[in-house]
């Protein structure tokens, strides 16, 4: 961990239902700044989010974004802003297209990242991926990993919510309909996945990987926030 203090209320940057739940779950007070256009609000009460922690945000104007997260960091005593680029384009894609929705995420990324130097609790990055990759081999996971000719198999993509250096698995997800695995191969999917997030050192925040399932193992063939 960064600091020795525990992290008990998040707050959560237009996150999808499974990130929702895993916090939940896990015991966090969530509350979620989301755009009230992409249903988000049946979609996270869905989740077990209760309503009144549900705000509305406008993810395309930073400054009224920058007010909402310090307005509500400081109301309610967030200790961590959860936030993951690629989820918030994700969401955003079917309102304002695929170019505009990376274009507002990243821009939304920027204020996350000052208002939670502000808070104390810097958001974390990933190494870049040759540094991952080297991290993950000398852990003793044989590659390949993020790169080169990935062997076949079913691919996944999984979703992680990291607090603490605790990383919840939130939802594994085939790429393919008909592509399946036995909950003995999604468990070496998730131990795989966490073991990079743990040698990466990473302490806050989603991430989306893409893994190959082989008879060798688990590969991890993409990761990104």
């Amino acid at each position: 961990m960064n600091d020795d203090r525990v992290t008990q209320q998040v707050l959560m940057l237009m996150p999808g239902p499974g990130l929702v739940r895993a916090a939940v779950a896990a015991g966090l007070e969530v509350w979620v700044a989301a755009d009230s256009t992409l249903r988000a609000p049946d979609l996270l009460h869905q989740a077990g989010l209760p309503p009144q922690r549900l705000l509305p945000a406008n993810l395309t104007d930073p400054a009224s974004l920058r007010a909402l997260l310090e307005h509500t960091t400081r109301t309610y005593r967030i200790d961590q802003i959860l936030y993951s680029e690629g989820e918030v384009g994700r969401m955003l894609r079917p309102v304002l297209g695929i170019g505009s929705a990376e274009r507002a995420a990243a821009q939304a990324g920027v204020v996350v990242r000052e208002v939670s130097r502000v808070l104390g609790r810097p958001t974390s990055v990933l190494p870049e991926v040759v540094t991952l990759r080297q991290l993950l081999e000398q852990g003793g996971y044989p590659g390949p990993h993020l790169g080169g000719d990935m062997p076949a198999g079913p691919r996944f993509w999984v979703q992680t919510l990291t607090v603490d250096g605790m990383h919840l698995v939130a939802d594994i997800t085939a790429q393919e309909p008909a592509a399946s695995s036995a909950e003995a191969e999604r468990a070496g999917i998730r131990a795989t996945v966490r073991a990079m997030l743990d040698l990466a050192g990473y302490e806050h925040g989603s991430v989306q990987a893409e893994v190959v399932l082989t008879e060798q193992g688990c590969h991890i063939a993409h990761v990104g926030l």
